[in-house]
């Protein structure tokens, strides 16, 4: 019996689960680790990481922490080191940890290295050597799943988010290279682009937008429920649905966006107030 009560082919899966102290990746581990895994998460936050672990411990589920900083090779590889070793495997890798920049909205020809290798290094960087460790695991087992969390920005350019756009585009392409070249030894790796998720990085952006449009400050007070942006565990339970062996899917680029990719973002435009609310939400 798992701590979530049910089995869907997660149960005695290791899942090594980046950024996994906010958002979704925190959303990612509990649901994980509530329904059998052994979660081992990691992310920068350590204080917070470890609570978040000893409370899934508390409920009966097996979540286990580490610090780490994804855009050092070093820690990527601790990483996955600890997993192994408290473990002995690794079944599950979902590359989650992301950063849209400080700020999120920049000027191009404006943005300074320190920018740029920020972003590049914590989303595509950090998602390739966490792979690359997990493959050297996985390959002499036979099996494995990589998830790759990229977002629609890898499908569209918009403007003042160079970095973000880029690196979560070179994360579909990695995803692709690595699903064509480890096939053979039964590993999938796919990449999930995101469209709208209900995260604290998410907020930020989206106040960063405004206030830029604005050039001043974003205007306060509770937002109207946006039916196109999902909760966190939305999002989780899918990536779950892609990580059972019934799933046999590789190399695909799986949209989670309600459709915006489609054009539910666009159309809705029309629906949209002064504010930067949604008028007539779907």
């Amino acid at each position: 019996m798992t701590a979530g009560g049910g089995d869907d082919g997660l149960a005695g899966r290791v899942a090594v689960i980046t950024g996994s102290t906010s958002g979704l990746g925190r959303a990612t581990a509990e649901l994980f680790a509530r329904r059998g895994a052994h979660v081992v998460g990691a992310a920068r936050r350590a204080r917070l990481g470890n609570e978040i672990a000893e409370t899934l411990r508390a409920e009966g589920a097996s979540a286990s922490f580490v610090e780490a900083d994804v855009r050092r090779v070093a820690d990527c590889r601790r990483l996955v080191e600890t997993a192994l070793e408290r473990h002995g495997c690794v079944d599950i890798l979902v590359n989650n940890a992301g950063f849209e920049g400080d700020p999120p909205v920049c000027d191009s020809h404006l943005a300074t290295e320190e920018h740029w290798d920020d972003v590049m290094d914590t989303n595509l960087k950090g998602a390739f050597f966490c792979a690359s460790f997990c493959l050297k695991s996985m390959q002499p087992t036979g099996r494995g799943v990589i998830l790759n969390v990229s977002s629609i920005n890898a499908l569209s350019g918009p403007a003042k988010m160079a970095a973000y756009s880029a690196s979560k585009a070179g994360l579909v392409q990695l995803s692709r290279t690595l699903a064509v070249e480890y096939a053979l030894d039964g590993i999938r790796v796919n990449a999930v682009v995101v469209g709208g998720v209900d995260t604290p990085q998410a907020e930020r952006t989206r106040r960063a937008i405004a206030e830029h449009m604005r050039g001043g400050e974003a205007p306060a007070g509770p937002r109207r429920r946006n039916r196109l942006v999902y909760e966190p565990v939305e999002v989780a339970r899918v990536l779950a649905l892609l990580c059972r062996d019934d799933a046999d899917i590789t190399g695909a680029t799986i949209a989670v966006d309600r459709g915006m990719s489609a054009g539910t973002m666009v159309s809705t435009m029309i629906y949209m107030t002064s504010s930067g609310l949604w008028e007539k939400p779907y």
